[in-house]
């Protein structure tokens, strides 16, 4: 029975959290009759013996109409007076597991909790079927959960990790792996990434487990379908191999695209005329709202100026959603973490998914100190964003890797597989990722661009980096309105993430050659003699950047790897 199992989404059942005057049954009919929830745990901490059975015995008529599989938590007495078909649930402080399969015998599927890697491994050994592995995200739905208790994605992927075993040291009848779902903190916003996280080279979850993602919502049979996809969007994108080629990347067509993207967007000064020259701009300017540091947001601002966009550094919760209705695009940038710029980004984050505007995150530091690493877990939990632009050390850090040192905000070491690295964060975030260092990487999951160019008096000035995240927002935004690129609204951009949408990777791409290109020209005037003359030539030069000239360096420069 369980070799055939399907996990997908785990629904656990939970009264106290209905909706005001919402039907338990109904509700649990609701999530079931679709198709959409492969199993169901009855779960009743506080009821007595009777009232436990009278109310499993009513979940199992519905869960047997629709030919869902059902599981008792904790209670072995309840599952012994129900059919052999039902399951049951034991937690590390509950009835012993081996009591339990010897009271219910060798067919019931019984699953039991781990929360440590010591614990999974005895798990594997055990009789039990499944794993449920949490909590992976703090939780309201189960009392006592402290933030030491809490995983993370690190921590639950190397818990699953345990649950399986090194084909080179696997014994006869032993079993290769257990099955597992995620727990804790699952919902719509953070299901796809905890999945993703949650998978290494050694194992991966078989699904997710939730309480109230689906129980608290009215509409528990959309909830039930949302996360549905979600699972099996992650399983199909582990099926597949790398993306091929779309034809709007390749040569010469791409040099084609990033010279009629830039030329429409990019009102270029003339350094003869001393003017602009709009004359073939088509596209309206963008208006970005920057979330950044202190230190970078004169610069920034000046550069998205000289990349003909209009920056508001806006960080007020009060005004967040407002904005919101006329951004072209938004940077959050936790260079400066004040409490006032965070929940800012609290605020403008979620309101610009609803408005389907493109989001950059810039995650400063994310690998120098707990704090930063914390917040920027919690910013993509709450926010789908399109694009995320960090160095080495901070992309390691969203993938729990320490190839690449944090010092401070820089990094310190290298990637040996950066291609796989950003592939994976962008599958695993559902956003582009482009990683900056001496080549730099751009990917969307599927296919990766090796970028090279720049000069080395951009390290030799602060805030380089931050305003290349904000570049980047404008190359999206002027991308988004040439191609008539559509965002989902709010949540839906989990089912649907932005990392699908190539001519967004295409403005990204167009801004990050320009600003490579502007800055190897200032660096060759005459008249720069080192970082304090090279930022006001690096903003003369973007602002009078040539789309030709941009364009003529993108089959030297870019590489698909």
């Amino acid at each position: 029975m369980t070799a055939a199992m399907k996990y997908g989404v785990y629904l656990v059942t939970g009264r106290d959290l209905l909706p005001l005057g919402k039907d338990y049954l109904e509700s649990l009919e609701e999530s079931v009759r679709d198709g959409y929830v492969s199993i169901v745990q009855v779960r009743e901490k506080h009821a007595s013996y009777d009232e436990f059975l009278a109310i499993a015995k009513a979940s199992l008529a519905i869960c047997d109409k629709y030919r869902v599989q059902m599981v008792i938590n904790d209670n072995v007495d309840v599952a012994a007076a129900l059919p052999d078909h039902v399951g049951l649930h034991v937690g590390q402080d509950d009835a012993k597991l081996s009591e339990a399969r010897q009271r219910l015998g060798p067919r019931r599927l019984i699953g039991i909790s781990v929360h440590s890697p010591a614990q999974a491994r005895e798990a594997l050994d055990s009789e039990a079927d499944y794993a449920g592995v949490g909590p992976v995200w703090p939780t309201k739905s189960k009392a006592g959960i402290t933030e030491e208790d809490v995983l993370s994605m690190s921590g639950a992927r190397e818990v699953v990790a345990h649950l399986a075993r090194d084909p080179a040291t696997l014994r006869s009848g032993q079993r290769a792996r257990m099955p597992c779902v995620l727990i804790g903190g699952i919902n719509v916003r953070t299901a796809h990434r905890s999945l993703h996280g949650a998978t290494s080279s050694q194992n991966h979850p078989d699904g997710i487990a939730v309480i109230s993602a689906i129980v608290s919502r009215r509409d528990a049979d959309v909830a039930a379908k949302e996360l549905h996809d979600i699972v099996s969007q992650y399983f199909e994108e582990q099926k597949r191999a790398h993306g091929t080629l779309p034809a709007l990347l390749q040569a010469p067509r791409l040099a084609t695209e990033v010279a009629a993207l830039l030329t429409a967007h990019h009102t270029r000064y003339d350094p003869v005329q001393h003017a602009d020259d709009a004359s073939s701009v088509t596209l309206p300017r963008p208006l970005l709202q920057v979330i950044t540091s202190h230190v970078s947001s004169n610069i920034s601002a000046n550069m998205a100026l000289a990349f003909s966009a209009s920056p508001i550094m806006s960080h007020e919760a009060t005004e967040a959603r407002d904005l919101s209705a006329v951004i072209s695009a938004l940077v959050l940038n936790i260079g400066t973490l004040s409490p006032a710029s965070r929940e800012g980004m609290a605020v403008a984050g979620p309101c610009a998914n609803d408005r389907g505007v493109p989001i950059v995150l810039d995650p400063v530091g994310a690998g120098a100190t707990a704090h930063r690493a914390a917040q920027v877990q919690s910013i993509l939990n709450e926010t789908q964003v399109t694009l995320i632009k960090g160095n080495a050390a901070e992309i390691g850090a969203l993938l729990h890797s320490n190839e690449a040192k944090a010092q401070g905000v820089d990094s310190v070491g290298e990637m040996q597989a950066p291609s796989e690295a950003v592939r994976r964060l962008a599958r695993q975030e559902g956003a582009l990722v482009l990683m900056t260092g001496k080549v730099d990487y751009l990917s969307d999951g599927d296919v990766c661009a090796e970028v090279h160019g720049g000069s080395a008096l951009l390290g030799r000035i602060t805030a380089t980096g931050c305003s290349l995240g904000v570049v980047v927002a404008a190359g999206m935004a002027a991308a988004k309105e040439q191609y008539q690129v559509t965002l989902p609204s709010g949540p839906a951009q989990r089912m649907d993430p932005p990392r699908r949408r190539t001519p967004l990777l295409v403005g990204a791409l167009m801004s990050l050659l320009a600003f490579a290109l502007a800055a190897e020209q200032a660096e060759a005037q005459p008249h720069v003699h080192g970082p304090g003359t090279f930022l006001p030539a690096f903003l003369d030069a973007l602002a009078s950047l040539s789309p030709t000239d941009v364009a003529s360096k993108v089959e030297a420069r870019v590489r698909f790897v």
